[in-house]
């Protein structure tokens, strides 16, 4: 079962060059998010264009699985 989590990026970077055991995912990004209840976690983003600081996204993870983050859609 995964739990859903939503926050606001705080910051962002590429992976280019990781570990051997992530080399696969090359190069992917990774987010700090605040969510909503203040906590602050680290996250993979899943999309191509690097989501702004400040912007909200949306993730989900099954238990102590890392949280894979989307771009919420902002609305006018």
């Amino acid at each position: 079962m995964s739990a859903a989590v939503h926050g606001t990026v705080q910051s962002h970077t590429v992976i280019r060059v990781p570990d051997k055991a992530h080399a696969a995912m090359a190069p992917f990004t990774l987010l700090l998010v605040e969510l909503s209840d203040g906590k602050r976690v680290l996250g993979h983003f899943h999309g191509t264009d690097l989501p702004a600081i400040g912007s909200r996204v949306a993730g989900s993870a099954a238990k102590n699985a890392t949280i894979i983050f989307r771009a919420l859609e902002e609305t006018p």
